[in-house]
């Protein structure tokens, strides 16, 4: 059951990371049809700030990604193992 809840997790951490990647593409290139103009020419700190929290945070769903891995081969491999 926790392990069902650890992928749900990572789904959205994942969602919620590229949900923030799309915007963060939209703060920096802007949006002619809408008539939204890129903003990092004007707040350039502010970009800066936004890509080091992507980054940290696609390291973060990767090791989140490898703990779930890790811990479904902990508890599938005592199943695994065949005895003599």
């Amino acid at each position: 059951m926790v392990i069902i809840l650890d992928v749900v997790v990572a789904l959205l951490l994942t969602s919620s990371m590229s949900a923030a990647l799309a915007i963060a593409q939209v703060g920096k290139k802007g949006n002619t049809h809408a008539g939204w103009l890129p903003i990092c020419g004007q707040v350039h700190k502010f970009c800066n700030h936004v890509t080091g929290a992507l980054v940290a945070g696609i390291i973060a769903a990767a090791l989140y990604f490898l703990l779930i891995l890790y811990t479904l081969y902990t508890v599938l491999n005592p199943l695994f193992v065949v005895k003599p």
